[in-house]
């Protein structure tokens, strides 16, 4: 028995660690399903993970401030911990709610720095400076990491986005102005269907009518060519994929970083992050002194780095692979990385904007508020499960004295259902 309890000791920053660096894993992966997956297991497990991925991380700080000579090489996973805390690009909120709490966030990012700062302080003379200068740019990673996730939760704001005038959304497109042009004349029809719109067309017309989805979102009036464009263009085939585009497009600058990363400050700071990734990475490889450290301390860190790297490469890649980015180099005429932009983006296998993949999960919830308000003996038709699990909930809790009003959370969760949008509903 003392063995047992002696291993969990000496693997249990080991386990917090990795436990830490596979939710990141599993949120890159899966932060960006809930725009076109409604199963209520998918949509739990990317809710739970996102709430443990900054509870795992700030415990594993809290037992290295406290036990940093558990491990010879354990100081050096504190600024792990804080690009962990930095979250991933697919998701840095669950809910629009959650980017109301960026002072909190930032609050806590003084107190996660002051942590890491004092693990690394208590380490300074125990080893070598190759070591501690690598330790030190992956703390600036940290640091910059979690402050793009600040700003990305203080832009989705609602009240920024009130604020906001929507310039970030305007994208000069030559041929797009002759579109306008064309359409407040007589001609109008006739240019529509004499001209063949791609799916690129689509995508770039997506892109520009990001003010009209801006305005909706916060109630103005939006660019009146804008609307004349939407309004007057029936013929188009891909009318619904056009409107796929802005909201997923919306949908990234409400629970990603993708607001942040489209602005000069955002772009720079990602370079950096890019720069001082690798920096550590070689310093770390020169200066590691593998006969000192253990050498599961030593693959531990490894696959820090390279698990790292993988997600910056991947990363860089959806944002070259997003819809923005393809019209942005093709407004300002960069061909080349246009041309590598739109290779990625219509990729099955890495482009999540193709034109084949759904881009919304082609349901709409219905409830039924009659079957909430109505007693059991008015409703004659079969019960589903979920209503039934309702029903049991109700009764214990009318035991222990809450009132029925209070668990309607409850009831939209379990008795909600989602119907499959077809010709007859659209």
């Amino acid at each position: 028995m003392e063995n047992l309890v002696r291993l969990y000791y000496d693997w249990e920053i080991r386990l917090l660690v990795l436990l830490c660096f596979a939710i990141q894993l599993f949120l890159f992966f899966t932060g960006g399903l809930r725009r076109h997956n409604i199963k209520l297991h998918v949509r739990l497990s990317i809710w739970l993970a996102y709430l443990g991925a900054d509870m795992v991380a700030v415990y594993a700080l809290g037992y290295l401030s406290r036990n940093v000579d558990a491990h010879p090489l354990a100081f050096f996973w504190a600024p792990f911990l804080l690009v962990h805390l930095g979250g991933q690009d697919t998701i840095t909120a669950f809910a629009m709610e959650d980017n109301s709490l960026w002072h909190r966030h930032l609050l806590n990012l003084g107190v996660q720095v002051f942590l890491a700062a004092y693990v690394f302080w208590k380490s300074i003379g125990r080893h070598n400076v190759g070591l501690l200068v690598s330790g030190t740019f992956v703390f600036i990673v940290g640091v910059i990491k979690y402050g793009e996730r600040i700003w990305s939760l203080r832009c989705g704001k609602f009240g920024s986005l009130e604020e906001s005038t929507g310039d970030q959304y305007q994208l000069p497109f030559p041929w797009l102005v002759e579109i306008f042009e064309k359409l407040s004349g007589p001609m109008e029809r006739e240019f529509t269907m004499e001209r063949e719109f791609t799916y690129y067309d689509t995508v770039c017309l997506g892109v520009c009518s990001m003010p009209i989805v801006f305005s909706i979102f916060v109630s103005r009036m939006g660019d009146v060519r804008f609307r004349t464009f939407i309004y007057r263009f029936p013929c188009m085939k891909q009318n619904l994929k056009l409107l796929e585009i802005g909201l997923g497009i919306m949908y990234d600058d409400l629970y990603t970083k993708a607001l942040v990363l489209r602005k000069r400050g955002g772009v720079i700071l990602r370079c950096m992050t890019h720069l001082c990734s690798w920096i550590a990475f070689t310093v770390f490889f020169l200066a590691c002194d593998r006969g000192w450290y253990s050498r599961v301390d030593i693959a531990i860190t490894y696959l820090l780095f390279v698990g790292g790297l993988f997600l910056e490469v991947c990363g860089l890649i959806s944002l070259m692979a997003s819809p923005w980015t393809l019209a942005w180099l093709k407004a300002r005429r960069h061909e080349k990385l246009a041309w590598l932009s739109l290779s990625l983006f219509s990729s099955g296998l890495i482009g999540r904007w193709s034109e084949k993949r759904p881009l919304w999960s082609n349901a709409m919830g219905q409830y039924n508020l009659y079957g909430w308000i109505a007693d059991d003996s008015e409703q004659h038709k079969p019960r589903s499960f979920s209503q039934q699990c309702m029903t049991m909930v109700i009764r214990m809790a009318t035991l222990f004295g809450v009132e029925k009003e209070e668990l309607f959370w409850i009831s939209k969760l379990l008795d909600r259902e989602h119907i499959k949008v077809d010709r007859e509903y659209t």
